[in-house]
């Protein structure tokens, strides 16, 4: 009598474990690129005072900054973080900022992380941002006030370029074998990550402007 295709599978299964192979030798892994994510507690409120604070800015230049990653959207200037009204964002930033550094082993005698640039973005529909990196900073990240389903994944590439050369063939990706990560932006979420590591933003498919605020944080030797 035949079993049930249950135990068929069952029994394929018991055979593929016993003919595996066990591992003999131990991995170590070097060299991670780390992303860091938070969630701000209470955002709606202080979504809404970031809104007029864009708002307002951009009423005041509504040309924005120019010559920027930013392809068919509106960039603020990069020195919000000078304005009174951003005091309880910024008190924020540097929470979160000041944990991404003490997970780097950062020597606070001999160096601090200072807020360099902030500034707003603003995506309309088909707006995104070019893929591109943060020269001269050391953290860089961005908070988003508001975003939609289809407003624009920010991306991020794998910084070992000679990874490409010879990609092999997986049933599943794995951090060492993924080439691009997305993450789909919420409000009141917060992405850190090192200013070298390449990014951009897609299309925003939406009728409905994606804002965001963004930011670089630079060394500062004591």
């Amino acid at each position: 009598m035949q079993g049930s295709p249950d135990q068929s599978r069952r029994d394929a299964r018991g055979a593929g474990l016993e003919t595996e192979r066990a591992a003999t030798g131990s991995r170590t892994d070097w060299f991670p690129t780390s992303i860091w994510r938070f969630n701000v507690a209470g955002y709606e409120i202080l979504n809404q005072k970031l809104m007029q604070l864009i708002q307002d800015e951009r009423q005041r230049d509504p040309a924005g900054m120019s010559g920027r990653s930013t392809v068919l959207g509106w960039h603020s200037t990069d020195q919000l973080h000078y304005r009174p009204e951003m005091k309880e964002f910024i008190a924020i930033l540097h929470a979160n900022v000041a944990e991404v550094g003490r997970a780097y082993r950062l020597d606070t005698n001999r160096a601090s992380l200072e807020l360099a640039a902030c500034w707003a973005m603003v995506n309309g529909r088909a707006a995104s941002s070019t893929t591109h990196c943060h020269p001269n900073s050391f953290l860089s990240g961005v908070y988003y006030v508001s975003t939609f389903e289809e407003s624009g994944d920010i991306f991020f590439q794998d910084p070992r370029h000679v990874a490409c050369m010879f990609p092999c063939p997986v049933t599943e990706f794995t951090p060492w074998t993924l080439r691009r990560v997305s993450y789909r932006p919420r409000p009141g979420g917060m992405l850190i990550f090192p200013s070298w590591l390449y990014h951009g933003v897609e299309p925003n498919l939406s009728d409905t402007p994606r804002i965001s605020m963004s930011f670089n944080f630079r060394l500062r030797w004591a």
